[in-house]
């Protein structure tokens, strides 16, 4: 069964349990699907000029697709994280680095896949119907934490690389991915507070 088809109860729970996973990655990027929900929520709730209705819409089904990945990347650092443990049972170097790789990767993109949440966020604090825009800048800010705590994950898994070009390009783009998301989220924040 996939996060997305568990309960969410049934999902915190085994967060807060001795399982090894779901851990940090799995809930960012679920965190990070919520603020991609409750942006879409606010284009589908917009109503107003044509022009901004019309331009939501294309947002809202952007925010759809960047959700569902979010939740599909929840279940892709699962899987990485437990290749990580078995890789390091295995005492084989080239799995473990290969489990680290991955470890990495994923958080990585669920970072990305954050930051376009909250640069769409952008949008829709700034269209969005005023009585809705504060659910709009919930959202930005839970995609932003997601993406924050992403980075975090990325940046304590690139101790475990020997590759050093490979553990510089990862550290270049998530640097890139936290820098680009304050910004955004200072823009969609500032949106919703005028």
């Amino acid at each position: 069964m996939t996060f997305a088809d568990q309960p969410i109860g049934e999902f915190l729970d085994g967060v807060a349990s001795g399982q090894v996973t779901p851990s940090g990655g799995a809930v960012a990027a679920v965190g990070g699907a919520m603020g991609a929900a409750l942006c879409e929520m606010v284009c589908i709730h917009t109503a107003g000029t044509e022009e901004a209705a019309t331009e939501l819409s294309g947002v809202g089904d952007t925010l759809a697709d960047r959700r569902e990945r979010l939740l599909a990347l929840a279940d892709e650092d699962a899987a990485a994280v437990d290749a990580v443990g078995a890789a390091f049972e295995s005492g084989d170097d080239d799995r473990i680095q290969a489990a680290a790789k991955r470890s990495t990767k994923v958080p990585l993109e669920t970072a990305e896949v954050c930051l376009d949440v909250v640069e769409h966020a952008r949008t829709v604090t700034a269209k969005g119907t005023p009585v809705a825009v504060p659910d709009a800048a919930v959202g930005a800010l839970l995609a932003a934490a997601a993406l924050q705590a992403s980075v975090a994950t990325v940046r304590a898994n690139l101790d475990m690389i020997d590759d050093e070009s490979f553990v510089a390009a990862m550290k270049q783009r998530a640097d890139e991915a936290e820098a680009a998301g304050e910004a955004a989220l200072d823009e969609a924040v500032a949106n919703a507070e005028n």
